[in-house]
């Protein structure tokens, strides 16, 4: 009777897993990450439903697991950036933003807002407006503070002009 009972709650678990949906969509990305090819992404369309599903799992982990929402979103934004579309990124990244803009990788966040916009975009003044929110909003964060102030430096300018500048600071003592 014991052995009757301990199957029967097992099999009543793993039918509640599978239908939990949760549980679906992070198995689906787990199919999706592998069927995209990963981080090299060879297929496309697989790698869209994969930002599509991390989107909706993310959406139902919001208020009970802000970490996992975070990262989910993090991950699909920069999945966005590899397959060229950087607004559906800057999006995902502004997402992390609005709501959860005291995490601990919101200044991830911010920052690749600002990179997409000077990069991809070649939204400058956006870009820049972006990297002084970053610098008021985190002056001391340890990942992105030097690379903002740099890129505020660097913005809009050639390759050609950037070597010229480094060619004149290469003799002068730091």
């Amino acid at each position: 009777m014991k052995k009757l009972l301990s199957i029967a709650i097992f099999g009543l678990l793993l039918y509640a897993c599978q239908q939990d949906p949760v549980v679906k969509l992070e198995q689906k990305l787990t199919e999706l990450d592998a069927a995209m090819g990963g981080a090299s992404v060879t297929d496309k369309a697989k790698a869209e439903e994969f930002i599509k599903t991390s989107e909706e799992l993310a959406g139902l982990l919001e208020k009970a697991n802000p970490d996992k929402y975070v990262n989910l979103l993090l991950k699909a934004a920069g999945l966005a950036k590899t397959i060229q579309q950087p607004e559906k990124a800057i999006a995902l990244y502004q997402m992390v933003m609005d709501k959860y803009p005291q995490h601990k990788k919101a200044p991830t966040a911010l920052f690749m807002i600002g990179f997409v916009q000077e990069n991809d975009l070649n939204q400058l003044d956006q870009a820049k407006a972006t990297y002084e929110s970053f610098l008021a909003k985190y002056p001391n964060d340890p990942d992105f503070t030097d690379d903002a102030q740099n890129a505020l430096k660097q913005l809009g300018k050639s390759p050609e002009e950037l070597i010229k500048e480094f060619e004149q600071n290469a003799g002068k003592p730091q």
